[in-house]
Protein backbone atom coordinates (compact mmCIF):
# COMPACT_ATOMS: atom_id res chain seq x y z
CA UNK A 1 0.00 0.00 0.00
CA UNK A 2 2.81 2.65 0.88
CA UNK A 3 4.49 1.56 -2.22
CA UNK A 4 1.17 2.27 -4.24
CA UNK A 5 1.18 5.66 -2.78
CA UNK A 6 4.58 6.56 -3.03
CA UNK A 7 4.32 5.68 -7.08
CA UNK A 8 1.17 7.67 -6.97
CA UNK A 9 2.85 10.44 -5.31
CA UNK A 10 6.28 10.37 -7.47
CA UNK A 11 4.06 10.74 -10.77
CA UNK A 12 1.72 13.57 -8.99
CA UNK A 13 5.28 15.29 -8.43
CA UNK A 14 6.14 14.33 -12.34
CA UNK A 15 3.15 15.48 -13.49
CA UNK A 16 3.11 19.10 -11.32
CA UNK A 17 7.21 19.43 -12.81
CA UNK A 18 6.31 18.69 -16.46
CA UNK A 19 3.30 21.39 -16.46
CA UNK A 20 5.77 23.73 -15.27
CA UNK A 21 7.92 23.01 -18.18
CA UNK A 22 5.78 23.34 -20.55
CA UNK A 23 4.39 26.46 -19.39
CA UNK A 24 8.14 28.08 -19.03
CA UNK A 25 8.77 26.23 -22.82
CA UNK A 26 5.57 28.16 -24.24
CA UNK A 27 6.51 31.65 -22.81
CA UNK A 28 9.92 31.15 -24.01
CA UNK A 29 8.34 30.13 -27.45
CA UNK A 30 6.60 33.59 -27.55
CA UNK A 31 9.15 35.73 -25.74
CA UNK A 32 12.16 34.61 -28.47
CA UNK A 33 10.51 35.98 -30.92
CA UNK A 34 9.63 39.07 -29.50
CA UNK A 35 12.97 39.42 -28.03
CA UNK A 36 14.36 39.62 -31.29
CA UNK A 37 13.91 43.33 -32.08
CA UNK A 38 14.34 44.63 -28.92
CA UNK A 39 17.94 42.57 -28.83
CA UNK A 40 19.07 44.27 -32.48
CA UNK A 41 17.46 47.90 -31.27
CA UNK A 42 20.04 47.22 -28.31
CA UNK A 43 22.53 46.42 -30.58
CA UNK A 44 21.72 49.74 -32.84
CA UNK A 45 21.75 51.70 -29.34
CA UNK A 46 25.07 50.58 -28.46
CA UNK A 47 26.94 51.04 -31.72
CA UNK A 48 25.26 54.97 -31.71
CA UNK A 49 26.72 54.94 -27.91
CA UNK A 50 30.22 54.02 -29.22
CA UNK A 51 30.47 56.45 -31.98
CA UNK A 52 28.31 58.95 -32.17
CA UNK A 53 28.53 62.05 -29.80
CA UNK A 54 26.22 61.68 -26.79
CA UNK A 55 24.03 64.30 -27.90
CA UNK A 56 23.40 62.03 -31.22
CA UNK A 57 22.41 59.20 -28.66
CA UNK A 58 20.13 61.47 -26.47
CA UNK A 59 17.94 62.68 -29.52
CA UNK A 60 17.51 59.01 -30.61
CA UNK A 61 16.33 58.26 -27.03
CA UNK A 62 13.76 61.02 -27.11
CA UNK A 63 12.64 60.44 -30.92
CA UNK A 64 12.10 56.82 -29.57
CA UNK A 65 10.15 58.06 -26.78
CA UNK A 66 7.93 59.63 -29.13
CA UNK A 67 7.32 56.78 -30.97
CA UNK A 68 6.79 54.72 -28.22
CA UNK A 69 3.86 56.79 -27.46
CA UNK A 70 2.51 57.18 -30.81
CA UNK A 71 3.01 52.87 -30.94
CA UNK A 72 1.45 52.72 -27.28
CA UNK A 73 -1.39 55.21 -27.38
CA UNK A 74 -2.67 55.21 -31.05
CA UNK A 75 -5.49 52.29 -30.31
CA UNK A 76 -6.00 53.54 -27.23
CA UNK A 77 -6.59 50.92 -25.35
CA UNK A 78 -9.12 48.99 -28.01
CA UNK A 79 -6.91 45.97 -28.62
CA UNK A 80 -7.38 44.78 -25.31
CA UNK A 81 -10.53 45.71 -24.64
CA UNK A 82 -11.52 44.05 -27.96
CA UNK A 83 -10.19 40.95 -26.91
CA UNK A 84 -11.89 41.10 -23.25
CA UNK A 85 -15.02 39.08 -22.02
CA UNK A 86 -17.62 42.33 -21.95
CA UNK A 87 -16.40 42.81 -25.91
CA UNK A 88 -16.40 39.43 -26.89
CA UNK A 89 -20.05 39.00 -25.82
CA UNK A 90 -21.70 42.19 -27.49
CA UNK A 91 -19.72 40.65 -30.54
CA UNK A 92 -17.09 43.88 -30.85
CA UNK A 93 -14.01 41.83 -31.87
CA UNK A 94 -13.86 42.85 -35.13
CA UNK A 95 -10.65 44.30 -37.08
CA UNK A 96 -12.66 47.55 -38.05
CA UNK A 97 -13.43 48.23 -34.45
CA UNK A 98 -9.45 48.36 -33.89
CA UNK A 99 -8.35 49.96 -37.23
CA UNK A 100 -10.22 53.19 -37.85
CA UNK A 101 -10.02 53.90 -34.46
CA UNK A 102 -6.11 53.86 -34.26
CA UNK A 103 -5.90 55.53 -37.27
CA UNK A 104 -7.70 58.93 -35.72
CA UNK A 105 -5.97 58.33 -32.33
CA UNK A 106 -2.38 58.03 -34.53
CA UNK A 107 -3.53 61.05 -36.03
CA UNK A 108 -3.96 63.05 -33.29
CA UNK A 109 -0.93 61.97 -31.37
CA UNK A 110 1.39 62.62 -33.69
CA UNK A 111 0.20 66.16 -34.34
CA UNK A 112 0.82 66.38 -30.13
CA UNK A 113 4.39 65.14 -30.93
CA UNK A 114 5.06 67.53 -33.62
CA UNK A 115 3.75 70.73 -31.66
CA UNK A 116 5.54 69.53 -28.53
CA UNK A 117 9.06 69.28 -29.93
CA UNK A 118 8.59 72.60 -31.87
CA UNK A 119 7.53 74.29 -28.61
CA UNK A 120 9.64 72.63 -26.80
CA UNK A 121 13.17 73.32 -28.66
CA UNK A 122 14.51 69.97 -28.82
CA UNK A 123 17.62 70.29 -30.98
CA UNK A 124 17.10 70.16 -35.34
CA UNK A 125 18.74 65.88 -35.18
CA UNK A 126 16.07 65.17 -32.60
CA UNK A 127 12.92 66.42 -34.66
CA UNK A 128 15.07 64.75 -37.92
CA UNK A 129 14.78 61.39 -36.18
CA UNK A 130 11.24 62.11 -35.02
CA UNK A 131 9.92 62.40 -38.53
CA UNK A 132 12.65 59.85 -39.99
CA UNK A 133 10.58 57.52 -37.44
CA UNK A 134 7.31 58.33 -38.65
CA UNK A 135 6.90 55.46 -41.11
CA UNK A 136 7.85 52.87 -38.72
CA UNK A 137 5.47 54.09 -35.90
CA UNK A 138 2.79 53.75 -38.84
CA UNK A 139 3.66 50.03 -38.78
CA UNK A 140 3.97 49.29 -35.27
CA UNK A 141 1.19 51.41 -33.86
CA UNK A 142 -1.54 50.71 -36.77
CA UNK A 143 -0.85 47.45 -38.72
CA UNK A 144 1.13 45.14 -36.37
CA UNK A 145 -1.72 45.98 -33.81
CA UNK A 146 -4.05 45.27 -36.12
CA UNK A 147 -2.27 42.00 -37.01
CA UNK A 148 -1.38 40.57 -33.95
CA UNK A 149 -5.32 41.39 -33.02
CA UNK A 150 -6.29 39.43 -35.76
CA UNK A 151 -4.44 36.35 -34.89
CA UNK A 152 -5.11 36.47 -31.31
CA UNK A 153 -8.72 36.26 -31.97
CA UNK A 154 -8.14 33.01 -34.36
CA UNK A 155 -5.57 31.87 -31.07
CA UNK A 156 -2.79 31.88 -33.41
CA UNK A 157 -0.30 33.83 -31.58
CA UNK A 158 2.50 31.41 -31.84
CA UNK A 159 1.94 31.38 -35.88
CA UNK A 160 1.98 35.58 -35.76
CA UNK A 161 5.07 35.59 -33.22
CA UNK A 162 7.14 33.65 -35.44
CA UNK A 163 6.57 36.12 -38.77
CA UNK A 164 6.44 39.06 -36.99
CA UNK A 165 10.19 38.46 -35.44
CA UNK A 166 11.54 38.72 -39.09
CA UNK A 167 9.21 41.53 -40.10
CA UNK A 168 10.33 43.41 -36.56
CA UNK A 169 13.62 42.24 -36.81
CA UNK A 170 14.93 43.31 -40.94
CA UNK A 171 14.40 47.12 -40.42
CA UNK A 172 16.38 47.05 -37.37
CA UNK A 173 19.05 44.75 -39.16
CA UNK A 174 19.07 47.40 -42.00
CA UNK A 175 19.70 50.22 -39.29
CA UNK A 176 22.53 48.57 -38.10
CA UNK A 177 23.99 47.65 -41.22
CA UNK A 178 23.65 51.36 -42.91
CA UNK A 179 25.14 52.63 -39.67
CA UNK A 180 28.33 50.51 -39.54
CA UNK A 181 28.57 50.94 -43.41
CA UNK A 182 28.15 54.35 -43.68
CA UNK A 183 28.40 56.19 -39.64
CA UNK A 184 24.92 58.30 -40.62
CA UNK A 185 22.70 57.72 -37.88
CA UNK A 186 19.76 59.80 -39.82
CA UNK A 187 19.97 57.75 -43.25
CA UNK A 188 20.27 54.72 -41.43
CA UNK A 189 16.85 55.51 -39.47
CA UNK A 190 14.98 57.06 -41.92
CA UNK A 191 15.85 53.56 -44.48
CA UNK A 192 14.91 51.14 -41.84
CA UNK A 193 11.62 52.97 -41.00
CA UNK A 194 10.59 52.87 -44.43
CA UNK A 195 11.29 49.33 -45.04
CA UNK A 196 9.06 48.77 -41.76
CA UNK A 197 6.38 50.12 -43.26
CA UNK A 198 6.78 48.43 -46.69
CA UNK A 199 6.85 45.04 -44.95
CA UNK A 200 3.61 45.39 -42.43
CA UNK A 201 1.75 47.32 -45.26
CA UNK A 202 2.31 44.03 -47.39
CA UNK A 203 1.88 41.11 -44.69
CA UNK A 204 -1.52 43.61 -43.93
CA UNK A 205 -3.27 43.80 -47.12
CA UNK A 206 -2.38 39.81 -48.05
CA UNK A 207 -4.09 38.64 -44.34
CA UNK A 208 -6.80 41.28 -43.30
CA UNK A 209 -7.52 43.00 -46.93
CA UNK A 210 -6.94 40.23 -49.60
CA UNK A 211 -7.97 37.12 -47.00
CA UNK A 212 -10.88 39.28 -45.70
CA UNK A 213 -12.41 38.24 -41.95
CA UNK A 214 -10.35 41.11 -40.60
CA UNK A 215 -13.41 43.57 -41.73
CA UNK A 216 -16.91 43.28 -41.18
CA UNK A 217 -18.69 43.83 -44.75
CA UNK A 218 -20.81 46.84 -44.81
CA UNK A 219 -18.99 48.42 -42.42
CA UNK A 220 -17.87 51.99 -42.76
CA UNK A 221 -14.88 54.65 -41.09
CA UNK A 222 -17.18 56.87 -39.65
CA UNK A 223 -19.52 53.67 -38.09
CA UNK A 224 -16.51 51.77 -36.54
CA UNK A 225 -15.73 55.04 -35.07
CA UNK A 226 -19.21 55.98 -33.92
CA UNK A 227 -19.33 52.74 -32.46
CA UNK A 228 -16.43 52.80 -30.20
CA UNK A 229 -16.37 56.00 -29.47
CA UNK A 230 -20.16 55.88 -27.81
CA UNK A 231 -18.91 53.00 -25.92
CA UNK A 232 -16.03 54.87 -23.86
CA UNK A 233 -16.28 54.16 -20.50
CA UNK A 234 -15.71 50.54 -21.26
CA UNK A 235 -12.47 51.23 -23.24
CA UNK A 236 -11.10 54.17 -21.49
CA UNK A 237 -9.75 51.83 -18.30
CA UNK A 238 -7.57 50.36 -20.88
CA UNK A 239 -6.61 53.79 -21.99
CA UNK A 240 -5.73 55.12 -18.45
CA UNK A 241 -3.83 51.92 -17.93
CA UNK A 242 -1.40 52.70 -20.62
CA UNK A 243 -1.07 56.66 -20.22
CA UNK A 244 -0.37 56.00 -16.44
CA UNK A 245 1.80 53.27 -16.88
CA UNK A 246 3.57 55.84 -19.45
CA UNK A 247 3.62 58.85 -16.88
CA UNK A 248 6.23 56.68 -14.70
CA UNK A 249 7.90 54.74 -17.25
CA UNK A 250 8.51 57.23 -20.18
CA UNK A 251 7.60 60.70 -18.81
CA UNK A 252 10.72 60.45 -16.87
CA UNK A 253 12.95 60.51 -19.80
CA UNK A 254 10.76 63.85 -20.84
CA UNK A 255 11.28 65.32 -17.95
CA UNK A 256 15.23 64.65 -17.75
CA UNK A 257 15.76 65.53 -21.61
CA UNK A 258 13.33 68.96 -20.10
CA UNK A 259 15.62 69.79 -16.73
CA UNK A 260 18.82 68.50 -17.07
CA UNK A 261 19.13 67.88 -21.11
CA UNK A 262 20.15 65.56 -23.98
CA UNK A 263 23.65 64.29 -22.29
CA UNK A 264 22.18 63.12 -19.04
CA UNK A 265 19.49 61.13 -21.37
CA UNK A 266 21.56 59.70 -23.01
CA UNK A 267 23.05 58.34 -19.74
CA UNK A 268 19.58 56.91 -18.34
CA UNK A 269 18.41 55.73 -21.79
CA UNK A 270 21.44 53.22 -21.87
CA UNK A 271 20.36 51.81 -18.49
CA UNK A 272 16.85 51.66 -19.88
CA UNK A 273 17.72 50.17 -23.09
CA UNK A 274 18.62 46.63 -20.81
CA UNK A 275 15.37 47.18 -19.00
CA UNK A 276 13.26 47.40 -22.44
CA UNK A 277 14.98 43.78 -22.72
CA UNK A 278 13.09 42.55 -19.32
CA UNK A 279 9.75 43.86 -20.60
CA UNK A 280 9.67 41.72 -23.26
CA UNK A 281 9.04 38.90 -20.81
CA UNK A 282 6.20 40.83 -19.38
CA UNK A 283 4.48 41.50 -22.90
CA UNK A 284 4.62 38.00 -23.59
CA UNK A 285 3.21 36.47 -20.16
CA UNK A 286 0.47 38.93 -21.08
CA UNK A 287 -0.31 38.01 -24.91
CA UNK A 288 0.59 34.37 -23.91
CA UNK A 289 -2.06 34.49 -21.04
CA UNK A 290 -4.82 37.17 -21.37
CA UNK A 291 -6.67 35.33 -23.68
CA UNK A 292 -6.83 32.18 -21.27
CA UNK A 293 -7.93 34.01 -18.66
CA UNK A 294 -10.45 35.84 -20.41
CA UNK A 295 -12.03 32.74 -21.03
CA UNK A 296 -11.71 31.59 -17.88
CA UNK A 297 -9.17 28.25 -18.61
CA UNK A 298 -6.95 29.48 -15.29
CA UNK A 299 -9.85 30.74 -13.24
CA UNK A 300 -8.59 28.52 -10.51
CA UNK A 301 -4.95 28.76 -10.74
CA UNK A 302 -4.07 32.29 -9.92
CA UNK A 303 -1.95 31.67 -6.89
CA UNK A 304 0.22 29.29 -8.55
CA UNK A 305 0.88 31.64 -11.73
CA UNK A 306 1.80 34.17 -8.90
CA UNK A 307 4.15 32.32 -7.21
CA UNK A 308 5.60 31.50 -10.84
CA UNK A 309 6.00 34.43 -11.68
CA UNK A 310 7.79 35.53 -8.86
CA UNK A 311 10.35 32.89 -9.46
CA UNK A 312 11.11 34.17 -12.82
CA UNK A 313 10.96 38.12 -11.57
CA UNK A 314 13.62 36.96 -9.10
CA UNK A 315 15.90 35.03 -11.45
CA UNK A 316 15.72 38.43 -13.84
CA UNK A 317 16.39 40.79 -10.75
CA UNK A 318 19.58 38.16 -10.11
CA UNK A 319 20.44 38.42 -13.83
CA UNK A 320 20.67 42.32 -13.92
CA UNK A 321 22.49 42.78 -10.81
CA UNK A 322 25.34 40.68 -12.12
CA UNK A 323 25.43 41.96 -16.23
CA UNK A 324 25.15 45.45 -14.24
CA UNK A 325 28.47 44.75 -11.86
CA UNK A 326 30.71 43.01 -14.47
CA UNK A 327 29.30 42.77 -18.00
CA UNK A 328 28.32 46.48 -18.22
CA UNK A 329 31.01 47.98 -19.27
CA UNK A 330 31.67 45.61 -22.37
CA UNK A 331 28.94 47.40 -24.20
CA UNK A 332 29.17 50.72 -23.25
CA UNK A 333 32.14 53.28 -23.14
CA UNK A 334 33.16 54.74 -19.91
CA UNK A 335 31.09 58.18 -20.68
CA UNK A 336 28.21 56.09 -19.77
CA UNK A 337 29.44 54.17 -16.74
CA UNK A 338 27.22 55.84 -14.19
CA UNK A 339 23.74 54.22 -16.19
CA UNK A 340 25.19 51.04 -14.48
CA UNK A 341 24.54 51.93 -11.00
CA UNK A 342 20.70 52.75 -12.58
CA UNK A 343 20.33 49.22 -14.19
CA UNK A 344 21.31 47.76 -10.68
CA UNK A 345 18.46 50.12 -8.75
CA UNK A 346 16.07 50.23 -11.73
CA UNK A 347 15.93 46.38 -11.87
CA UNK A 348 14.25 45.74 -9.12
CA UNK A 349 11.33 47.26 -10.58
CA UNK A 350 10.77 43.05 -11.99
CA UNK A 351 10.20 41.76 -8.54
CA UNK A 352 6.98 44.15 -8.42
CA UNK A 353 6.04 44.42 -12.49
CA UNK A 354 5.63 41.04 -13.92
CA UNK A 355 3.29 39.40 -10.34
CA UNK A 356 1.21 43.11 -11.06
CA UNK A 357 0.70 41.82 -14.41
CA UNK A 358 -0.94 38.31 -13.26
CA UNK A 359 -3.12 40.29 -11.04
CA UNK A 360 -3.84 42.75 -13.92
CA UNK A 361 -4.84 39.83 -16.29
CA UNK A 362 -7.35 38.13 -13.63
CA UNK A 363 -9.00 41.34 -12.15
CA UNK A 364 -9.55 42.53 -15.89
CA UNK A 365 -11.42 38.80 -16.43
CA UNK A 366 -13.30 40.23 -13.27
CA UNK A 367 -14.35 43.06 -13.91
CA UNK A 368 -12.43 44.99 -11.57
CA UNK A 369 -10.29 46.64 -13.87
CA UNK A 370 -11.18 49.85 -12.83
CA UNK A 371 -9.52 49.88 -9.34
CA UNK A 372 -6.31 48.78 -11.29
CA UNK A 373 -6.42 51.59 -13.39
CA UNK A 374 -7.44 54.27 -10.13
CA UNK A 375 -4.19 52.92 -8.36
CA UNK A 376 -2.11 53.11 -11.46
CA UNK A 377 -2.82 56.27 -12.50
CA UNK A 378 -2.25 57.47 -8.90
CA UNK A 379 1.18 56.11 -9.03
CA UNK A 380 1.97 57.85 -12.36
CA UNK A 381 0.78 61.24 -11.04
CA UNK A 382 3.02 60.35 -7.90
CA UNK A 383 5.76 59.92 -10.24
CA UNK A 384 5.78 62.70 -12.01
CA UNK A 385 5.45 64.94 -9.09
CA UNK A 386 8.43 63.07 -6.98
CA UNK A 387 10.88 63.22 -10.56
CA UNK A 388 9.60 66.94 -10.95
CA UNK A 389 10.93 67.38 -7.60
CA UNK A 390 13.69 65.80 -7.30
CA UNK A 391 15.16 65.84 -10.57
CA UNK A 392 16.93 69.13 -9.72
CA UNK A 393 18.73 67.97 -6.59
CA UNK A 394 19.43 64.21 -7.17
CA UNK A 395 20.23 63.62 -10.70
CA UNK A 396 19.40 60.82 -12.43
CA UNK A 397 19.25 58.62 -9.26
CA UNK A 398 15.42 60.07 -8.59
CA UNK A 399 13.73 58.63 -11.68
CA UNK A 400 15.72 55.02 -10.77
CA UNK A 401 14.40 55.06 -7.71
CA UNK A 402 11.11 56.61 -7.90
CA UNK A 403 10.46 53.63 -10.59
CA UNK A 404 10.76 50.83 -8.53
CA UNK A 405 8.67 52.74 -5.94
CA UNK A 406 5.63 53.02 -7.49
CA UNK A 407 6.20 49.70 -8.62
CA UNK A 408 6.01 48.29 -5.49
CA UNK A 409 3.31 50.51 -4.34
CA UNK A 410 0.99 48.75 -6.44
CA UNK A 411 2.16 45.28 -5.60
CA UNK A 412 0.96 46.24 -1.82
CA UNK A 413 -2.24 47.62 -3.15
CA UNK A 414 -3.61 44.68 -4.65
CA UNK A 415 -2.34 42.67 -2.38
CA UNK A 416 -4.17 44.14 0.64
CA UNK A 417 -7.22 43.92 -1.73
CA UNK A 418 -6.96 40.46 -2.18
CA UNK A 419 -6.40 39.97 1.61
CA UNK A 420 -9.28 42.22 1.98
CA UNK A 421 -11.59 39.91 -0.47
CA UNK A 422 -10.33 36.81 1.04
CA UNK A 423 -11.32 37.74 4.77
CA UNK A 424 -15.00 38.78 3.23
CA UNK A 425 -15.16 35.73 0.66
CA UNK A 426 -17.72 33.14 2.43
CA UNK A 427 -16.76 29.73 3.25
CA UNK A 428 -18.03 26.71 1.88
CA UNK A 429 -20.82 24.94 3.48
CA UNK A 430 -19.90 21.52 5.09
CA UNK A 431 -20.99 18.57 3.39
Amino acid sequence: MSDSASTIGSLICKDVAVNKLNELSKIVFVVIPMALQPVLNFILLVLVARFSPQEAYGALAFGMVMMTILTNFSDMGLRDYLLSKGAIKEGLSSGENLFHPSLLGFALLASGIFLYASSAGVTPIALQLIVALLPEAVAFAILQRSLFFHYQTKDRLVSFSSLDSIFKSMPFVVKIALFWITGELLLSVAVGSLLALALYAGWFYVKCVRNGGFFAEGQRFADALNKMLSRWPHWLPFTLSFLSFFLYFGFDRLLIEHILGAEPLAVYAAACSFIAIGQIVVQGFWSLYMPKISRGELEHAQRKFVMFSFGISLAMVIGYQLFAGYLFDLFYPETYAYAARLLSIMSLFFVFRLVNVVFEMYWVARGRYTAFVRIRIACGLLSVALNYVFINTHGLLAPAVILVLCEMLITLYILMAELKDDSTRPLAAAP
